[in-house]
């Protein structure tokens, strides 16, 4: 388990050792359910931090944050799944990812651990289990007795991505004037 704030090597989340392809993922948890993003695709890890609440933007943009002098929106994993509520505890955090040239903080109950995952092991989901949820999902891959879901984080923002990531510029632009002195 993370404690605190961790920034993830930004290595290249693949490494070849013979015929045998690696991914490297960092897992989380989500209502008891395991999950995975390819380091590649994520910055940094971060305990929570203040958020400013938005008007007028999709209920699962939880607002913005000011990490480290950027304005970064915050995405609750929890509500764009539609899973029910969860209140912030201890090992609650925030995934930095930068998708779509952008840098997006995902609220999740738990990050577990950075793992290496041999490709062979991870499996497409079946089309007629997951067919709302199959374009945001990767692959599956079972470790052990459990199922890790390995999401493809661009997809998860590529529906809404127009009206959000317009929103959110508007929103950083508004912020940041405001800040100026």
């Amino acid at each position: 388990m993370f404690a605190g704030s961790r920034n993830v090597p930004a290595a290249d989340g693949t490494s070849r050792r013979a015929d045998n392809p690696v991914i490297q993922l960092v897992g989380f948890r989500l209502d008891n359910e395991d999950y995975a993003i390819a380091i590649t695709k994520i910055q940094e890890i971060i305990l929570m931090k203040p958020i400013t609440r938005i008007p007028q933007v999709p209920d699962f943009i939880e607002g913005l944050i000011n990490l480290r002098g950027s304005v970064i929106p915050i995405v609750n994993l929890r509500k764009r799944f539609g899973l029910p509520n969860r209140e912030v505890d201890d090992e609650t955090r925030t995934i930095v990812v930068n998708i779509q040239d952008k840098t997006v903080g995902c609220i999740v109950d738990a990050v577990t651990q950075v793992m290496r995952i041999n490709r062979d092991q991870i499996q497409p989901p079946p089309l007629s289990v997951l067919a709302v949820a199959h374009q945001y999902i990767s692959g599956l891959a079972r470790l052990d007795d459990r199922l890790l879901i390995i999401l493809e984080i661009e997809r998860l923002f590529d529906e809404q991505s127009p009206v959000v990531i317009g929103q959110w510029q508007e929103k950083t632009v508004e912020l940041q004037a405001a800040a100026q002195p």
